[in-house]
């Protein structure tokens, strides 16, 4: 498969690859990332799964948040959207790991992203939120898309310089 790599299999056989340009948060260690794919058995043309690991993996940058919180919007690396993130507040140890594949062929998964903590999509990230991927008008999946904007509205992550690509606001 061109411009992809091997990473690993599913419990179910499946195997997964990732991109170019990857969405692999650089702290979800590839030892964490192969033993959570053990686990997973997708089925769908979109799965996404957060996989308790049993053992603090690192840091999650998903955070809540009030309107008391100090947010700013940025566009991320690597991101076409907005983002919320927070400036008063640390990330805190987890256990938890999310893993979003989408389906490439009968047997095999592209890793559209993996990091440590529970969190959603954006709401304008539209392409996990379609129930297909090939349909010249797919339907949008809302109960995914609000879940996100419910997510959202009540989340933000924890402002990171190094992943900022441009400032929305101040």
């Amino acid at each position: 498969m061109k411009q992809l790599a091997f990473i690993g299999t599913c419990q179910n056989g499946k195997k997964v690859y990732d991109r170019f340009p990857s969405h692999w948060h650089k702290d979800v260690s590839k030892e964490v990332l192969l033993e959570a794919l053990s686990k997973l058995a997708p089925h769908d043309i979109f799965h996404k799964e957060v996989i308790d690991m049993k053992y603090i993996i690192g840091k999650s940058h998903y955070v809540e948040v009030s309107k008391e919180d100090d947010i700013v919007y940025v566009i991320r690396k690597k991101k076409r959207g907005p983002t919320p993130m927070v400036r008063n507040k640390v990330p805190s140890n987890s256990s938890l790991l999310t893993v979003l594949l989408k389906q490439i062929g009968a047997e095999d998964y592209i890793l559209l992203s993996t990091y440590i903590g529970e969190g959603e999509p954006e709401p304008w990230d539209f392409h996990f939120y379609y129930k297909s991927s090939w349909e010249k008008n797919p339907n949008l999946n809302y109960e995914e898309y609000q879940r996100s904007v419910d997510f959202w509205n009540t989340h933000a992550l924890v402002y990171d310089e190094n992943d900022i690509a441009l400032h929305l606001s101040i």
